[in-house]
């Protein structure tokens, strides 16, 4: 298969999420807000995620700019029952948001053993990932995800009907990073449809449809994606879909993913509100930290020894990006071509230096 090779620069992971920071600070974002953004992006992009890192910040800008988010948002905290709580986005960035449900399921997981946070009149926020590993940094297990616009075709139809809709879990592993699943419910990330746009890729086969419902390989062509599974099981995707659009939408008060408009409609003056779910646990409460440590540790260790097809290595969720990371850390963070000029343009705007990079 394909990958996207991205030919522009290379920026050192510090300095670029300053640049990021300092540019939605310009567009019209708080520090809170911008601090947020540049950290979800950056962490994603560092890992390897590029889809969901530093190339959605021109879009991100856009919508600062035009007011479909609200840069400066008063964000509001329920808590609703001893295990639950909603967080207010008041449409602000969904990064800022999804933190702080994050940190809240934290604090209410310390004593009950396990959280869940809706968020409500939220935005896009990035990689669900990122909030599910900022838990499990702090030694916590979590669930995230997000519903959006249509951009799925349900199983055997022509239209979309669901969002990406993904879905990410980490937990706390000894020694390494948490594992980490960050998964879309559908083929593919629709973000890698603009990603093989801008670096001329292809997309794999039978993962995206063009307007008429038909296969495409075409990125420029393709208007829409298939759920996990493809053609042929793409019902197991599609059931997936089904469950984060009804814990984003039913559970959050928003409304199901067909209903909302199109993130990136042309009228970025108004706001389109989503949700999201976040389930916190705190394995303290179910038995000794260490014993799970070591449960945890001996599962990712007999994984990764099963024996492989000559040439491939058997890994563990998340091993991919953890080597990326590594690779990333020396060689510094990759920004392909159209993002770099567009995030350049940005910084002519609003007058701000452009870090140190090397191609």
């Amino acid at each position: 298969m394909a990958i996207e090779q991205l030919n522009g620069v290379r920026t050192a992971k510090a300095a670029l999420e300053e640049y990021v920071e300092a540019l939605l600070g310009a567009a019209g974002a708080d520090a809170p807000s911008a601090a947020a953004v540049a950290r979800s992006v950056v962490d994603a992009s560092s890992r390897g995620v590029d889809t969901h890192g530093v190339r959605l910040v021109p879009w991100y800008l856009q919508m600062i700019e035009g007011g479909r988010i609200n840069g400066r948002p008063v964000l509001g905290f329920e808590k609703k029952a001893a295990a639950v709580g909603h967080v207010d986005a008041d449409n602000g960035f969904g990064h800022l948001a999804s933190y702080r449900a994050i940190e809240e399921g934290i604090a209410l997981a310390k004593e009950a053993g396990v959280a869940a946070i809706t968020v409500g009149r939220s935005s896009h926020h990035g990689a669900s990932g990122v909030y599910a590993l900022a838990a499990a940094r702090q030694g916590f297990a979590a669930i995230s995800m997000t519903h959006a616009d249509p951009a799925v075709v349900p199983f055997g139809g022509k239209k979309p009907f669901f969002g990406t809709n993904p879905l990410a879990f980490a937990v706390p592993a000894p020694g390494e990073e948490p594992m980490l699943l960050d998964m879309a419910t559908s083929a593919i990330p629709y973000n890698r449809i603009f990603l093989r746009r801008a670096t001329g890729t292809p997309l794999p086969a039978e993962v995206a449809v063009d307007a008429e419902g038909h296969p495409t390989r075409d990125p420029h062509a393709a208007t829409a994606v298939r759920p996990l599974g493809g053609a042929d099981f793409g019902y197991k995707g599609a059931g997936l879909a089904s469950m984060v659009d009804i814990l984003c939408s039913a559970f959050t008060g928003m409304g199901h993913g067909a209903t909302i408009d199109p993130l990136a409609g042309s009228d970025y003056s108004k706001t389109i509100p989503i949700g999201h779910f976040f389930l916190v646990m705190n394995p303290s409460i179910f038995q000794a930290f260490a014993a799970f440590d070591a449960r945890v540790g001996a599962f990712l260790a007999d994984l990764r020894r099963q024996p492989a097809h000559p040439g491939q290595t058997v890994m563990a969720p998340g091993d991919v990006e953890k080597a990326e990371a590594a690779r990333r850390a020396e060689a510094g963070i990759p920004v392909d071509a159209v993002t770099w000029a567009a995030l350049e343009a940005a910084a002519g705007r609003y007058g701000k230096a452009v870090p140190q990079s090397w191609t």
